[in-house]
């Protein structure tokens, strides 16, 4: 759930009209909340934060205002962008995607409350907080375990497609830290794991999968990156084009991916803006316990198995959450 796009609500004094006696009446408090996205709007998990800001009474336009822009493909940006939004000192910043998002937050928010989305980065082992339960300083929010959920994705590739035995998998320098628990699952599978790392902007999935199909992969492993999430239609269409198979987390199942599984990204998203709510209203992040995502799918695609002439064992299909036909 999915690519790493940031989000500004912005704060201002709303005039209220002076009583009949000339005095005039406090100013309503708006917030100012930070948000980093690799995606556009119209994403799916952008909509549910949206729409989760509504059902908390966050109104834009009345006690928010929200700013978007997006940092996809533009990863060298993304200090100097988290630098600009700092200094308009909102009073919540939400960082969505990998390490290196955080870590821009972290430099630039000073001591303002920063509610993480970790995406595929352990944000224990890499210092962010002291630990879940009790995270201390100003970083809280959600934890995606993609790492673990990379390896069985390989799993569950090998359950769908039993006589595939060499499989590429793609990443990129914020997805990296999944490979390794996807190369020791492919050994343990007997599979033959190609890594091909993109590089550059923006990514050439093109050269990448047609190099993949050239060393006779047999599918093709997404792993979790907002880069990659960004340009999902590229990615699936490439591996399309030359008949691989993907799999990948539930972001990429209506671009065309065969087999999706992990956290629901629309519903982790949401919950982080729960955390803003609950800071905004006065808790401190170093109180609040991290949150790990318990709400997984499996969605197979069925028009892309048709597609590339491929039958869904039974075995998967009858835990399949959703199958798109």
């Amino acid at each position: 759930m999915t690519t790493r796009r940031v989000f500004l609500l912005s704060t201002g004094a709303i005039a209220l009209g002076a009583t009949r006696r000339g005095s005039a009446q406090p100013a309503a408090r708006v917030y100012r909340v930070a948000i980093t996205t690799t995606a556009g709007r119209d994403a799916p998990f952008f909509v549910a934060v949206e729409r989760r800001f509504r059902e908390l009474g966050y109104i834009e336009g009345k006690n928010f205002v929200l700013e978007f822009r997006s940092i996809a493909g533009r990863w060298d940006k993304l200090p100097e962008v988290v630098a600009d939004l700092a200094r308009t000192r909102p009073d919540v910043a939400i960082a969505a995607g990998g390490e290196n998002v955080l870590k821009a937050f972290r430099q630039a928010m000073g001591t303002t409350p920063i509610v993480m989305m970790a995406v595929d980065f352990d944000p224990v082992e890499k210092n962010f907080i002291a630990s879940l339960a009790r995270p201390g300083g100003n970083i809280t929010g959600v934890f995606l375990r993609e790492i673990e959920s990379a390896a069985k994705r390989l799993d569950l590739l090998k359950e769908a497609l039993p006589k595939v035995t060499r499989v590429a998998a793609l990443f990129d320098v914020s997805s990296r830290d999944q490979l390794h628990s996807v190369e020791e699952a492919a050994k343990k599978l007997g599979i033959a794991l190609l890594p091909h790392q993109l590089r550059g902007s923006p990514y050439d999935f093109e050269t990448a999968l047609g190099a993949a199909a050239s060393v006779k992969a047999q599918a093709v492993q997404a792993l979790s990156s907002g880069a990659f999430f960004a340009l999902r239609d590229q990615m699936i269409g490439a591996a399309l084009k030359h008949r691989l198979p993907v799999i990948a987390n539930p972001n990429y199942a209506e671009a065309g991916a065969l087999i999706s599984f992990g956290a629901n990204f629309p519903h982790t998203y949401a919950r982080a803006v729960d955390y803003v709510d609950r800071i905004l209203k006065g808790a401190k992040p170093a109180e609040l316990p991290v949150e790990q995502p318990t709400k997984y799918e499996l969605i197979v695609n069925m028009k892309t198995a048709k597609t590339l002439g491929i039958t869904i064992p039974p075995s998967v299909l009858v835990r399949a959450d959703r199958v798109i036909e």
